[in-house]
């Protein structure tokens, strides 16, 4: 086995280990914010998966992949910000 592979294993386990936790936090995550957090994690790391394999593999066919990923995590971060804010602030005219 070579080091490349080596280390292919073992960032493959890392990234899953941590797309789980992400999965597990969206599911469970108590909080919708918690929840728009973790859907941020879990694109990331798809992101940076496909960024890997583009650098190992020598393409760049996945590249307006990444860029529609990534466009739609900052459009749904801002559309769950936006909504908590307006959330806040009607409890705010309720409250007083």
């Amino acid at each position: 086995m070579t080091v490349q592979t080596i280390l292919i294993i073992a960032i493959a386990a890392v990234f899953g280990v941590a797309a789980l936790l992400a999965i597990i936090r969206m599911i469970v995550g108590p909080s919708i914010l918690d929840r728009a957090i973790a859907s941020d994690v879990l694109l990331t790391e798809v992101l940076c998966i496909l960024g890997a394999d583009a650098v190992m593999n020598h393409h760049t066919e996945m590249l307006p992949v990444m860029l529609m990923i990534a466009a739609t995590g900052i459009l749904g971060t801002v559309a769950v910000a936006r909504f908590v804010a307006r959330r806040d602030r009607a409890r705010e005219r309720a409250d007083g």
